[in-house]
């Protein structure tokens, strides 16, 4: 039996030899997607790449190991990332910044949204997972296509096309297809003219597939198999076939999965190239919003409306300063950023690819950000990963909340399943966007504010609805007494000063950094993460030799008293430990769950704390609670530089080296100059050498 995947391979592996990425990086600066010419210098690639510009043929390992994870633009040898130190990344010393050239892979989110699709489509349950072991999902080093990847790619690449073929009525339909009349003739036509065919094959190719000006060559390849597709298929009804098997040609191509970042023209005095303006726009448009200027605007249901942009796609801006070439100007990527980064939107619809429908998005807060500075927060504060966690028992143990209405509330926050009140991790989102939204002392506020998005309890009580004991309590989490209205005036809540403080005593980021019980060690997760993410330093890996468990005659203790007795107290364990515990003790005052604890095990609450040997002198003396301590750490300039290196991370795409550290110094002046603004201190990276400028290989 022929299945479709069978099918889709015959057709379209002969293409892959001619569709390809541009070598030099050097597409039309001059153009744009759907202008007439739209040549390009340099040389095409052959095949699907399993590494940035190398072949399968060249890279094929039978033993699966795909290699190192750094991506440190140094020679081999040279400390990156945690390995620095500090101070000295953050003193400017006239060193170039390297940056290595690369042909960045499509991740599943990208490759999802590119294609005209959303996240609860089957189209997203492609295999182009970013690396497991990389620090954010942005890196790019060792990313591969291999041939096990390939295979299963393979089993989506056939539907990459899917929105082009929608109805002009239906949901999902693009702008880019229906509202562009010069492409209704190859929908329509029995017998599409040559132009017509051009016309469509060009466009297709440039705002369904590359979002970049395509070289002769990728489009000549493109319409030949094109031209032989419609020759076996002639009739418009079978057109739908046709325009699947060309987007799935053109999405088997090194030039579609991958974005160049390699630069273009002469070297300068250090090797670098500058990245062409289409490079550097793309560039700019993925670090934002994790899509490429001229992303399809999609109609996710009829009545939903569409998402951001028009007939060529979102993030119109971007796409003019490219083909324009202003691109390169700082003042112009300044207003870019300043109107893509976020911002306040009554009907969000930047939530309109996120599960649920329009009523859902109504729960969440005016405020939002783009996608991928959401995901920096997510990723960087690593709560985005809640739901996948085995679940938490007993959650509102030493608490003052307790019966099944408040677990079942609490654990539908989890998941979201009942209900239209969005999740722990949306709510976190909001608190963070209404800070990037007001854009003073960001870093602080981050760490101090107290003020709190909180899920409505109105209409959701017993008698009124029949989901009442998996909601009607969702707000105890925060300690929240009574009803909150369904208005996101009331959801926005300050809470007391001796209860919550910031991003760090969030349920979200507390619940995502422990394990199933109130009295596991979670004051360990919690304290590695402040000190590799929020200090910026290493902890060593736990010896093979050692079984991390506390004992079992200790469970009716409180976890304070299990590691101080057991861990704490073993000069073999406390070395690594001292580095961990104290900084987690603070936390202590909320159990697995997040919920503010009214008694500990027969005794109260303690998140006192003495710490010791930190980096820097002001993080130094004791603590009371978690809310003292995120006060100190806010208040940290050792602590808020950190914090700007997992920016710089997360958004350059790889680990930062000494050669970025003239970089990190106009980034941190950005930042304080403008009184803490987080959108400048992305304004000054983006105009860097460290963001603009690449090291070919």
């Amino acid at each position: 039996m022929i299945t479709t995947a069978m099918r889709t391979r015959a057709s379209i592996l002969p293409l892959l030899l001619a569709l390809g990425c541009p070598q030099d990086g050097g597409t039309a600066s001059d153009g744009g997607p759907g202008t007439s010419d739209g040549t390009s210098a340099g040389t095409d690639t052959t095949v699907p790449t399993t590494s940035a510009g190398t072949s399968s043929s060249e890279t094929d390992d039978p033993t699966g190991d795909t290699g190192d994870t750094g991506d440190t633009g140094e020679p081999p040898g040279e400390p990156s990332g945690n390995d620095l130190d500090q101070n000295a990344l953050f003193t400017c010393r006239d060193q170039p910044a390297l940056p290595p050239a690369d042909l960045r892979l499509l991740d599943r989110y990208e490759w999802t949204r590119n294609v005209g699709s959303w996240l609860s489509s089957d189209l997203a349950n492609n295999p182009l997972y970013p690396r497991p072991e990389h620090r954010y999902s942005t890196y790019s080093d060792d990313e591969a296509l291999d041939p096990s990847v390939l295979g299963l790619y393979l089993d989506s690449v056939g539907g990459a096309a899917d929105s082009w073929t929608i109805g002009k009525w239906d949901g999902g339909r693009l702008r880019t297809v229906h509202e562009d009349p010069e492409c209704q003739c190859f929908l329509e036509d029995a017998a599409p003219s040559s132009d017509c065919v051009r016309y469509f094959v060009r466009r297709y190719l440039e705002f369904g597939a590359l979002f970049r000006p395509a070289s002769e060559a990728q489009f000549d390849a493109l319409l030949a198999f094109t031209e032989g597709a419609l020759a076996g298929a002639p009739d418009v009804e079978s057109r739908p076939a046709v325009i699947k098997r060309l987007g799935a040609a053109a999405w088997m191509s090194t030039g579609a999965l991958h974005r160049p970042e390699l630069g273009a023209g002469e070297p300068d005095e250090h090797g670098r190239l500058q990245l062409g303006d289409w490079e550097l726009a793309q560039a700019i448009a993925y670090a934002l919003t994790r899509t490429p200027a001229g992303v399809p605007s999609v109609n996710r249901s009829y009545n939903a409306g569409f998402s951001k942009g028009d007939v060529d796609g979102d993030l119109g801006s971007i796409l003019d300063a490219a083909r324009d070439g202003t691109i390169k100007d700082p003042e112009v990527v300044a207003k870019l950023v300043e109107e893509h980064i976020g911002g306040i939107d009554e009907e969000r619809r930047d939530l309109l690819f996120e599960p649920h429908d329009e009523r859902y998005w109504e729960t969440h807060s005016e405020y939002w950000m783009a996608h991928g500075v959401r995901e920096f927060f997510r990723e960087w504060l690593d709560y985005g990963v809640l739901a996948a966690q085995t679940p938490k028992v007993e959650v509102a143990a030493t608490s003052a909340w307790s019966g099944y209405a408040v677990e079942n509330s609490y654990q539908n926050q989890i998941v979201g399943f009942y209900g239209y009140e969005s999740t722990l991790d949306y709510q976190l989102d909001d608190m963070i966007a209404r800070i990037l939204d007001a854009d003073q002392d960001v870093f602080a506020n981050l760490l101090t504010s107290r003020m709190f998005y909180t899920p409505a309890t109105a209409g959701y009580q017993e008698n009124e609805t029949s989901i009442w004991k998996s909601t009607a309590e969702a707000n105890r989490v925060y300690n929240v007494p009574g009803i909150t209205a369904q208005t996101r005036e009331a959801r926005w809540i300050e809470l007391p000063q001796n209860e919550r403080a910031g991003v760090l005593t969030h349920p979200a980021w507390l619940g995502a950094h422990a394990l199933s019980f109130e009295n596991d060690p979670n004051l360990v997760h919690r304290g590695k993460w402040i000190r590799e993410e929020l200090l910026c330093q290493n902890v060593p890996d736990l010896p093979i030799t050692v079984d991390a468990k506390l004992s079992e005659a200790s469970k009716s203790q409180s976890a304070r008293q299990r590691m101080s007795e057991q861990v704490d107290a073993d000069p073999y364990c406390a070395g690594c430990h001292a580095l961990m515990n104290p900084l987690g003790y603070p936390f202590e005052i909320y159990n697995h769950a997040g919920f503010l604890r009214v008694e500990d095990h027969g005794g109260p609450p303690d998140g006192t704390s003495n710490l010791v040997g930190m980096p820097s002198p002001e993080l130094d003396g004791p603590v009371t609670s978690a809310i003292d301590f995120s006060q100190r750490l806010a208040n940290s300039r050792y602590a808020k530089r950190c914090f700007m290196r997992q920016a710089f991370r997360y958004f350059t795409g790889r680990e930062e080296t000494m050669h970025d550290a003239c970089t990190m110094v106009a980034i941190e002046k950005a930042y304080d100059d403008s009184g803490g603004s987080f959108t400048e201190m992305l304004i000054a990276l983006f105009n860097s050498d460290s963001f603009q400028t690449r090291v070919p290989d």
